[in-house]
């Protein structure tokens, strides 16, 4: 009986673990992504495209999903910081995320 309750609290401690870990964002930005907007595709009409960018994060850890919003912002937070090193100012989604990927193009409107 000791072992059945001992497995039992390890179970529901690792559960708890991975559920922690799964609400955290996994990305920081960079200091220059700070000055990176996104915007609409009709507000880059006067700007220089510069190039496009690929994000990709989890969609899971380990077995538990992650939300949508979290995956979106961490993808935001990935192109942005590329669009900086990049030395862009703007980007555009090209797309909708699907499974934890997005496409942006990256602008230089200033």
């Amino acid at each position: 009986m000791k072992l059945h309750k001992k497995y039992t609290y390890q179970v529901i401690s690792a559960m708890l673990g991975v559920a922690l870990i799964g609400g955290c964002a996994w990305v920081s930005p960079n200091v220059d992504s700070q000055w990176v907007a996104l915007v609409k595709p009709q507000a880059v009409a006067s700007c220089r495209q510069i190039g496009e960018t690929h994000s990709k994060t989890l969609t899971k850890v380990v077995v538990v999903g992650r939300s949508a919003q979290k995956q979106q912002n961490e993808l935001i937070t990935l192109a942005k910081n590329q669009a900086a090193v990049m030395s862009g100012d703007t980007i555009v989604a090209k797309g909708d995320m699907k499974d934890g990927e997005q496409t942006f193009k990256v602008y230089d409107c200033h």
